[in-house]
């Protein structure tokens, strides 16, 4: 019985490595948004598709591949993952090249599977700030604490769409954003009418075009994504788990908890010593402070259109609705 069970299981592996063989080629295009684990979904790919070449964004030219892979005759590896982070060249700019490439890799019988990672607004933008204050070149890469007052002052607004179109995401450096060139952004009060939102954020109609031939998953949802990539490529690799691989310590977060809210009276960009211990005094005296009220509204306004786009990605992919606007503030940190 037993030597019939080996047998059985060796024919079954014999079997998907064949069809596996039989492949001509394979193509994995992940879409890399920051601050949505794509670290861990890169280094996770690279491990479990050993035979894959892997492109790492820095590596390559978008425009080079693109005319490499279209082109007819052309030598290209048999399998690659293509990592393409949006900083390299803005999702804007690439959109409209996914579906090309997608044909050709169905005319040339490739495998293939295209896909992005999305993250709610609030916990991308909290994100985004934090790792944006910590030092970059140094050997201390602790962040700043995620409070909201500090977000909202040092921080384009709409931090995701502010990233696909123009690459920019840490803080004010002088880029005009394209949403909020009409003035409508500024002056909406959306916690009040839900319309203004949709109004305001009419541009997002536009920007969800880009997603169209993308496959989209939640942050929350990395273990479907792999289950899906699993059935896609059966014989040429196998995700176990996406594991966190890149995170920041934040100073004292039990005790600035209270200040997620807080109306602060001063602006912490950057981390810093100094920072820290104002921060540290100032929940010190507050520390039965409520949360300020001209805060919350200047949060909710600050990823108004990022958290409109969220939903529509979110219902569009059918992976259920996210989770309530004003319960998700009771969450911050």
């Amino acid at each position: 019985m037993f030597g019939y069970l080996l047998w059985l299981l060796l024919h079954i592996s014999m079997s998907v490595r064949g069809e596996a063989e039989r492949v001509p080629c394979a193509r994995i295009l992940f879409i890399h948004i920051p601050k949505t684990g794509g670290e861990s979904v890169k280094a996770t790919l690279r491990k479990s598709f050993p035979s894959f070449n892997f492109l790492d964004h820095r590596s390559y030219d978008w425009k080079s591949l693109y005319k490499r892979e279209v082109r007819k005759g052309k030598k290209a590896p048999r399998n690659l993952i293509i990592e393409h982070h949006v900083q390299s060249e803005a999702f804007g700019n690439i959109w409209k090249d996914i579906p090309k490439l997608q044909n050709i890799w169905e005319e040339k019988k490739c495998l293939h599977f295209s896909f992005v990672v999305i993250r709610e607004s609030e916990e991308l933008a909290l994100s985004a700030y934090s790792y944006c204050s910590r030092p970059r070149f140094v050997r201390n890469k602790q962040a700043m604490p995620k409070l909201w007052h500090n977000v909202v002052h040092c921080q384009d607004r709409n931090v995701m769409i502010t990233y696909l179109t123009t690459r920019n995401w840490c803080g004010k450096n002088g880029v005009r954003h394209p949403l909020r060139d009409s003035g409508n952004i500024s002056n909406a009060h959306f916690e009040d009418d839900k319309m203004h939102v949709e109004d305001a954020c009419s541009s997002n109609k536009d920007i969800r075009i880009w997603f169209d031939a993308l496959r989209i998953y939640d942050m929350t949802e990395l273990d479907v994504l792999a289950k899906e990539i699993n059935s896609a490529f059966v014989g040429l690799g196998r995700i176990r788990q996406f594991k966190r691989t890149n995170s920041s310590p934040i100073p004292s977060a039990k005790s600035l908890h209270k200040l997620s809210m807080s109306r602060l009276p001063f602006v912490s960009c950057k981390y810093s010593e100094s920072n820290i211990k104002r921060l540290l005094k100032f929940a010190a005296r507050g520390s039965s402070r409520e949360r300020d009220e001209e805060i919350k509204s200047q949060a909710i306004r600050h990823i108004s259109c990022d958290q409109h786009l969220y939903k529509s990605l979110r219902n569009r992919g059918n992976m259920g609705a996210p989770k309530d606007w004003d319960n998700g503030f009771e969450k911050m940190i």
